[in-house]
């Protein structure tokens, strides 16, 4: 059972209120379990940080990885144009994400000779 949170700051209960549903759905457990492991997650979260300024990125990197991923399964070859609308960026933006994660995949299938 997840303890009385009446003074507990408000960033954290934000913080528990966000991972609950997504913890229930993953795990396949009740909303109460789900809001007791997103509690004790954030207590240590609480714990370690409380009293300081931590940096939280956006994460861009990520996201645009992820995104460039998912262009490039989507490309065929031809459709650089249809890909830039679906991804709001320009075609030369889409030419030069495929030429990059192409240049990604080949490093990661072709090793070095001398390395």
């Amino acid at each position: 059972m997840t303890p009385d949170l009446t003074n507990y700051p408000d960033i954290f209960l934000d913080l528990i209120d966000k991972a609950e549903e997504p913890i229930a759905a993953a795990l396949g457990v009740d909303n109460e379990t789900a809001r007791l492991a997103a509690f004790q997650v954030t207590e240590i979260m609480r714990r370690d940080w409380a009293g300081t300024q931590p940096y939280l990125s956006k994460g861009m990197a990520f996201e645009l990885t992820n995104r460039d991923r998912e262009m490039y399964e989507k490309f065929n070859g031809s459709n650089h144009e249809e890909l830039a609308l679906e991804f709001g960026m320009t075609t030369r933006n889409v030419y030069d994400r495929i030429k990059a994660i192409r240049a990604e995949e080949f490093k990661r299938r072709q090793p070095a000779l001398f390395e």
